[in-house]
């Protein structure tokens, strides 16, 4: 009789939507590194092996343009891989964001003309944890909700089609899954508010 190892994932509430929490305001010469705050090791808890992710941000000082300048984020995914990007600056007093998911930030690098006053932070919009990018079967879950929500499990993406809905009070929780578990055809992902869980244990088909 064939077997399926199960896999566990973590999922952490992840970090309030701030404008410094990678890099406070700074004034790196051109093709420097950003000095990073000790929160870009952990602003989405990778530091607890969560596989929550989120969207990091960089804003100018007021009035100090940094639209002529690059900067390539490096950092990490919800498996711990590396992944990069090129980010181009915001004009100033103004914010753009990354269109990739970060769980770390290891470096951000500026190149382009001299750089002005510019900080990196984090935003809560459209924060999720990926829980599998393949297909898999969600087999049962263990957590602490913060607060209470209806959590949507998704499959394709953060946006995608809902595959599962469970109710959860604040508090523990521990919800039936059918003997077979729950089929995700093209990985499982739930997108969350921030805070609105403490720490969220979901075991799957690896």
């Amino acid at each position: 009789m064939a077997t399926t190892d199960v896999k566990a994932r973590f999922a952490t509430g992840g970090t309030a939507t701030g404008a410094a929490v990678i890099a406070a305001e700074q004034d790196p010469a051109d093709g420097a590194n950003l000095t990073l705050e000790a929160a870009a090791a952990t602003f989405a808890q990778g530091d607890d092996g969560s596989c929550t992710v989120q969207r990091i941000t960089l804003t100018s000082g007021s009035g100090d343009d940094n639209s002529g300048v690059t900067y390539t984020v490096t950092g990490t995914d919800h498996n711990g891989a590396t992944i990069t990007e090129d980010i181009t600056g915001p004009a100033g007093g103004a914010t753009v964001t990354s269109t990739k998911f970060y769980n770390t930030v290891t470096q951000i690098t500026g190149n382009g003309a001299a750089t002005t006053d510019i900080s990196a932070g984090v935003t809560s919009v459209g924060m999720h944890a990926v829980f599998f990018s393949g297909r898999t079967r969600v087999r049962g879950m263990h957590g602490v909700i913060s607060s209470a929500d209806n959590f949507l499990f998704k499959t394709t993406s953060s946006t995608g089609t809902t595959i599962m809905t469970i109710a959860a009070d604040s508090g523990d929780l521990d919800p039936y899954i059918p003997d077979d578990g729950v089929l995700f055809t093209d990985g499982c992902f739930l997108p969350m508010d921030q805070g609105d869980i403490t720490g969220l244990t979901v075991y799957l088909d690896a």
